[in-house]
């Protein structure tokens, strides 16, 4: 999912976090797929932009490319993230690498096929950005403190956030992941 292009860079989630290397990037990019994966299961929201979509039969070709229709004039670009739909083996998120008259080409994997699919620029809001970063922060922050209820050293006193209670949501603080809200989208069966 998503690749290098997440909601924010991989380059951004280190300046966040003050990461000087690149030793910490494979967690990184877990975490931040991670993230994306939860962010859009919890609001059953793609973020699609459908002013840039193709509904047609394409091809899904070696070199990670996509064949069938003209995708520079249907408004896809270069750095775009889009998810493709209603194919057989593709269905996912992937970033865009190269776009032409003939064809589209994506970092990630893709297996050949031909089929009838719906292919969707994605879009995150500013505010979710902003609520990625703050995840990120707070793992950050808390990552040795994971067990520590209550933290005493001479006459100072710390109690931690206690993720044992019905306060806790994905691992999280239920109060930082209440920017997903207003984006949340009902599920039907």
């Amino acid at each position: 999912m998503g690749g290098d292009n997440l909601i924010i860079s991989l380059e951004e989630a280190r300046k966040l976090l003050k990461i000087k290397d690149d030793s910490k990037d494979v967690e990184l990019v877990f975490k931040l797929n991670a993230i994306e994966t939860m962010i859009r299961n919890k609001t059953n929201n793609k973020f699609l932009d459908t002013r840039v979509r193709v509904s047609n039969h394409l091809f899904f070709n070696d070199g990670n490319t996509i064949t069938g229709v003209n995708f520079k004039a249907l408004g896809f670009r270069k750095g775009n993230t889009i998810d493709i739909d209603d194919s057989i083996q593709n269905n996912g998120v992937y970033e865009v690498l190269e776009v032409s008259e003939t064809y589209i080409k994506v970092k990630e994997d893709i297996q050949e096929e031909e089929c009838n699919c719906l292919i969707t620029k994605v879009v995150y809001p500013a505010d979710i950005k902003l609520g990625v970063i703050k995840l990120l922060q707070y793992d950050n922050k808390m990552a040795d403190k994971i067990g520590i209820k209550k933290e005493s050293i001479a006459r100072v006193s710390t109690e931690y956030f206690d993720m044992g209670n019905d306060e806790s949501v994905e691992g999280y603080p239920a109060a930082l992941l209440k920017f997903l809200d207003k984006y949340k989208k009902l599920r039907w069966s």
